[in-house]
C-alpha cells in the first residue's frame, strides 16, 4: 500500500520537472518574439529619425541659402535707395538750376526789350527830326572837329545798341539752350528716379517673400525638431524595453543551460540563474548613475533568503544602508542585502542557497523592501544580469 502511494508521488514530481523546461522554453519563446517585435519597432523609429534629421538638415540648408539671399537683397536695396536718393538730389539741383536759368532768361529778355524800346525811342526821335532836324544836329557844331565828334558819338551810340543787342541775343540763345538741356536732364532724372523706385519696391517685395518663406522654413524646422525629439524619447524608452527584454532573454537562456557538476557550487557559473533574495518587484535606479544596486519592493517582515551558498562576513548597521548582511560566496564575490528589519545569521556562519537569513524592513532606498548589491573584489556589479528575471516585474526610476 505504501509502495502504491509512493510511486504516483514520484510520477507527479517527475512530470512536474519534465513540464518545467517546456514551460520555460515557451516563456522564453514569447520573450524572444516580443524582443524581435520591439527591435523592429526600434529600427523603424531610428529609420524615421534619420529620415527626419536628413529633412531637417535640408531645411536648415535652405534657411542658410534664404538668409544669404536676403542679405544680398538688403545690399541691393541699400544700393538702390542710395542711387534713388542721389537721383532725387540731382533732380532737385537740376530743378533749382533750371529755375535760376529761367529767371536769368526772363531777365535778359526784359533787358533786350528795354534796349529795343530805347533804340526805338531814339530812332523815332531821329525820324521825327527829319532830314532838317538831323542837319541841325550836325550844323549846330561850332567847328569841323565838333561836327565829326557829334557824328562819332551818334555812331558809337548806334554801335553800342547793336552790340548790346547781339550780346543779349547770344545770352538768350545760350540760356534757352541751357534751359532745354536742363529740362531734358530733369525729365531723364525723373524717369530714372521712377525706375529706381519701382525696382527698389520690387526688391522689397522679393525680400518680403523671402522672409515669409524663411518663416515657413523655421516653422517646418521647429516641427521637425519637435518630431525628432519625440521620436528620440520614444527610441530611448523603446531601447530600455529592448535592453530589458534582451536581459530577460539572456537570463532565461542562462537559466536553461545545464550547470556542470563541478560548477554547481561555483558562484561564477550562476550568472543569470540566481533567485531574488525576496519576492517582489525590482526597482532599478536609472536616474541615479552611481547606484548599481537594485531595490526589491516587498512588505515589512518578508523572509529574506541567501541567493547562494556562502559565509556571513558582516551583520551590522551602516549609515545610509540601515541593517546590512554581507555574504561571501567565494572567488571574491559577495552579496550585500540592506534595509533588513533583522538578520538571523552571525558573522562566520555558513549559509546555503535559499536559506532564510532575515526579514525585510524599509529605509532610504525604498520605504518597504530591501536593497541588494553584488560585488566582486569590492567592485559593484550590475545585479540585474545575475538574477533569473523570468516573470519578474521591473520598474525604472
Amino acid at each position: 500500500m505504501k509502495e502504491s502511494v509512493f510511486l504516483p508521488g514520484i510520477l507527479v514530481v517527475f512530470m512536474a520537472w519534465s513540464f518545467l523546461p517546456i514551460r520555460s522554453y515557451a516563456q522564453n519563446e514569447i520573450i524572444n518574439q516580443e524582443l524581435s517585435s520591439q527591435q523592429k519597432r526600434l529600427h523603424s523609429i531610428e529609420k524615421s529619425i534619420r529620415r527626419k534629421s536628413s529633412k531637417k538638415r535640408q531645411i536648415e540648408k535652405a534657411q542658410q541659402d534664404i538668409l544669404a539671399e536676403i542679405e544680398r537683397l538688403d545690399s541691393r536695396i541699400a544700393s538702390q535707395w542710395e542711387s534713388l536718393q542721389q537721383a532725387k538730389k540731382d533732380w532737385t539741383e537740376a530743378e533749382l538750376e533750371l529755375e535760376r536759368t529761367s529767371n536769368a532768361l526772363r531777365a535778359k529778355s526784359r533787358e533786350i526789350e528795354e534796349l529795343k524800346r530805347h533804340a526805338e525811342l531814339r530812332f523815332n526821335a531821329f525820324r521825327q527830326m527829319g532830314e532838317v532836324g538831323l542837319l541841325n544836329v550836325f550844323f549846330a557844331a561850332d567847328s569841323l572837329p565838333d561836327l565829326l565828334a557829334r557824328q562819332e558819338y551818334l555812331k558809337m551810340i548806334l554801335d553800342e545798341d547793336r552790340a548790346k543787342r547781339r550780346q543779349y541775343l547770344q545770352a538768350i540763345e545760350e540760356l534757352s539752350k541751357k534751359e532745354a538741356e536742363l529740362k531734358k536732364k530733369q525729365a531723364l532724372l525723373k524717369v530714372m528716379s521712377a525706375r529706381l523706385e519701382k525696382e527698389t519696391l520690387l526688391l522689397e517685395e522679393r525680400k518680403q517673400d523671402k522672409e515669409t518663406y524663411l518663416k515657413e522654413l523655421k516653422e517646418q524646422s521647429g516641427r521637425y525638431s519637435a518630431m525628432i525629439s519625440q521620436l528620440q524619447r520614444a527610441r530611448r524608452k523603446l531601447k530600455e524595453v529592448v535592453d530589458e527584454l534582451s536581459l530577460r532573454v539572456r537570463s532565461a537562456e542562462k537559466a536553461l543551460e545545464p550547470v556542470s557538476q563541478e560548477n554547481q557550487f561555483d558562484f561564477r557559473a550562476q550568472k543569470g540563474r540566481l533567485n531574488l533574495p525576496a519576492p517582489g518587484k525590482i526597482i532599478f535606479f536609472k536616474a541615479r548613475k552611481r547606484v548599481p544596486g537594485i531595490a526589491i519592493s516587498c512588505p515589512w517582515g518578508t523572509q529574506i533568503r541567501a541567493i547562494f551558498d556562502g559565509k556571513v562576513i558582516f551583520n551590522d548597521s551602516l549609515p545610509g544602508y540601515g541593517r546590512v548582511l554581507i555574504i561571501d560566496h567565494g572567488h571574491g564575490y559577495m552579496s550585500l542585502i540592506a534595509q533588513g528589519q533583522s538578520f538571523y545569521k552571525d558573522v562566520g556562519a555558513d549559509v546555503a542557497e535559499g536559506e532564510v537569513v532575515g526579514i525585510s524592513g524599509g529605509g532610504p532606498w525604498i520605504s518597504e523592501g530591501i536593497y541588494v548589491e553584488i560585488r566582486h573584489n569590492g567592485k559593484q556589479l550590475r545585479p540585474l544580469s545575475w538574477f533569473d528575471l523570468r516573470g519578474i516585474e521591473i520598474e525604472k526610476r
